[in-house]
């Protein structure tokens, strides 16, 4: 049966902002971007030729169309929900989905699913390594562990912050090479962007985010160093054990600095950043994904 109805997604998305009142809490709570909210309330409001909101400097508000919508669209999801919850399975059955990179998946997840598997060998855990690509859907796994900034406050989807100070490191051949000593924290931030030091590459992700200007911070002129783009972090820290430029280690990467295949040789470190595990609030939550969530958190 063919309908002419607008898109669930984009009505979730009109009911949460006209719940709030706010297109940032909605894009909090549903884990978008303000620009992705933005621009699904204003397609919804072209394909139904009404405006649903009035917009101001600091706020917005539902004109009497919106308030109808609102009205409707909470009363069909209420419906849909109680009959998803009637007919859902109650046994735990459901294979856990986890959205991560390769990276978090070697270095953080791995160990502590085999310890979980020990306690709940008939649980059946699936990555989905694609956390970074566009195409990626919070909704269609149980929950994600990406990289982000730290905020330190509470929102809908967060389950937990895990802060992670990034350190440039580098191996010890390219100091050498450069006539710098092999020391932990015996360079100045400025000495990155010294003749000894300035030739040498800067190895970084595929995003706009400058992550070396942000640790070089305010300095007289911006770090000149030649970036390298290399977009997955087990292939760029291995690059950098080959000694093909600097990049940045958080604790993950402590392996290798306690072998010494790394060196970090700078005493300031990027703060602010670090992993956060999210789950898409309207997703249904398995007996299985809500253990291994809580066994991941009590291990932190």
């Amino acid at each position: 049966m063919k309908h002419d109805l607008p898109s669930l997604d984009a009505l979730k998305v009109f009911e949460s902002a006209a719940r709030h009142l706010s297109f940032s809490l909605a894009a909090q709570e549903l884990c978008l971007t303000k620009g992705a909210v933005s621009y699904q309330i204003r397609k919804l409001e072209e394909s139904l030729d009404c405006a649903l909101f009035k917009r101001s400097i600091r706020q917005v508000y539902l004109t009497k169309t919106g308030q109808q919508l609102l009205q409707t669209t909470q009363r069909l999801f209420s419906e849909l929900r109680h009959t998803i919850d009637r007919i859902k399975p109650t046994d735990s059955s459901h294979d856990v989905v986890i959205g991560a990179t390769t990276y978090v998946a070697l270095r953080w997840l791995s160990p502590r699913i085999s310890s979980f598997n020990e306690r709940y060998p008939d649980v059946t855990i699936l990555l989905q390594h694609s956390v970074n690509f566009e195409e990626f859907r919070i909704q269609d796994v149980d929950f994600v562990i990406r990289w982000d900034r730290m905020t330190g406050r509470s929102k809908r989807g967060l389950l937990l912050e895990l802060p992670m100070a990034l350190s440039p490191v580098c191996s010890p051949q390219l100091l050498l090479r450069h006539d710098c000593p092999v020391v932990p924290e015996s360079l100045d931030t400025i000495d990155l962007a010294a003749s000894a030091l300035a030739s040498t590459p800067l190895l970084c992700e595929d995003r706009p985010l400058d992550l070396w200007q942000l640790w070089y911070g305010k300095q007289a002129r911006p770090l000149a160093n030649q970036r390298r783009t290399i977009a997955d972090s087990n292939v760029r820290a291995q690059a950098a054990i080959d000694g093909q430029g600097w990049t940045m280690a958080d604790a993950l990467m402590q392996r290798e600095l306690d072998s010494g295949a790394l060196v970090a040789p700078f005493r300031h470190r990027l703060e602010g950043y670090g992993y956060a595990i999210q789950a898409y609030p309207g997703r249904f939550v398995s007996q299985n994904a809500l253990a291994l969530r809580k066994w991941l958190i009590a291990q932190v």
